[in-house]
């Protein structure tokens, strides 16, 4: 699941222009396929540590697939990166990070300001359904178990609901990374987050009002249509172009 977006957005760029802005870049998931298959791409994100895992990676590609990247570190609520984009993403639910619905609208009209005129977002958010929203303190959900053989560990994610509430729309959510070594040794690690989930036409809503046209809303990333059983909310919206 945390690769089927890939094929989309290198798609996407190929079908805009090339030129790709990445928010929450992060250790260069998606960033980096999108350098390999010949995009400029700038990457944005707050945390140092997850921009050194970005670089190393990227010294790992080889050179003419890192000599598209610029990585910088920045808030997405301001920034200003001296460059206009065809494509911008926002991958992977990560504007929910910004936990007030003025910065959720400062960052999206941070990413027009960056679009050539008719650019292109695509924001994958998730879709809050009510069964979802019901979820119980306490409620668990395993979605993540990965072998990775360059370290020799499997990464094991469960996340519990803390609290949810449905009038501030933040849910706070602690994750627990189990880390099994080849050797069987265990270390567990915990990081609790709030997360502000949004509905579709609240979204459609701050787009436009951050200078976005809503050009289609889709239940995933093969184009699925949005149901009621939809997931994921994905979205994409064009720059309108300024007057």
């Amino acid at each position: 699941p945390f690769e089927a977006d890939l094929s989309l957005y290198t798609t996407l760029a190929g079908s805009e222009g090339g030129r790709v802005l990445e928010l929450a870049c992060g250790s260069g998931r998606v960033l980096i396929p999108l350098a390999l298959a010949g995009h400029h791409v700038v990457g944005l994100d707050a945390s140092p540590y997850m921009l050194t895992i970005a670089h190393e990676k990227l010294a790992e590609v080889g050179s003419k697939a890192a000599a598209r990247v610029r990585l910088v570190q920045g808030d997405m609520r301001a920034f200003e990166l001296g460059e206009v984009f065809d494509l911008a993403v926002i991958a992977v639910k990560s504007l929910a990070y910004l936990t007030e619905p003025a910065d959720q609208l400062r960052a999206l009209s941070c990413v027009a300001a960056h679009l050539r005129p008719e650019g292109l977002l695509a924001l994958d958010l998730l879709h809050p359904a009510p069964a979802w929203l019901l979820e119980g303190p306490g409620s668990l959900r395993q979605d993540l178990v990965q072998y990775v053989p360059a370290h020799g560990v499997t990464v094991a994610r469960t996340e519990a609901v803390v609290s949810t509430d449905l009038a501030a729309q933040v849910r706070v959510i602690r994750s627990t990374y189990d880390i099994v070594k080849d050797d069987g040794t265990v270390t567990r690690h915990f990081v609790e987050w709030p997360y502000r989930y949004i509905y579709r036409y609240e979204a459609e809503h701050l787009l436009a009002r951050a200078g976005f046209e809503i050009e289609a809303v889709y239940g995933g990333y093969r184009y699925e249509p949005f149901t009621s059983e939809s997931r994921t909310m994905l979205i994409l919206a064009r720059s309108r172009p300024q007057h």
